[in-house]
């Protein structure tokens, strides 16, 4: 196994507390409200991609 710095090591216990404080069900819930806004965002993404594409076409249609 490696040996991790007395530094990386006090990083992963900290992050270790961390984790044992978490409430799951509020980590749940902000888990999907952000998979909510992931989704949405791409949805958008897709739909400005879609509008360039076609401004293209009709320009070039245009032209």
């Amino acid at each position: 196994m490696i040996e991790l710095s007395l530094e990386k090591q006090f990083s992963h216990t900290m992050f270790c507390q961390q984790v044992q404080d978490i409430d799951l069900e509020s980590a749940k819930q902000l888990l999907a409200d952000l998979h909510l806004l992931y989704i949405t965002q791409q949805s958008m993404f897709a739909q400005l991609a879609k509008q360039d594409a076609l401004k293209r076409l009709f320009c070039q249609l245009a032209a």
